[in-house]
């Protein structure tokens, strides 16, 4: 009973450090392609703003801020 318990252990120490390792590291690379979006700058306030928040109103890109002030 002993060496089947022991054998058990070490294939999920190996399932472990084998098989849900890399879906750890997919998950930080989905969260760096998150962080790299791109910015692109506002033309009223000339910040840079990420391309999610701009909108594109008579050709020119206004920041959310901008957009909600004006």
């Amino acid at each position: 009973m002993g060496k089947l318990l022991f054998f058990l252990i070490i294939i999920g120490a190996i399932y472990f450090m084998f098989i849900k390792k890399p879906e750890v590291q997919r998950k930080k690379e989905e969260k760096n392609k998150d962080d790299s979006e791109e910015l692109i700058m506002c033309d009223k306030c000339k910040t840079f703003t990420p391309k999610s928040e701009i909108k594109n109103i008579n050709g020119k890109n206004i920041c959310k801020e901008c957009y909600d002030n004006s």
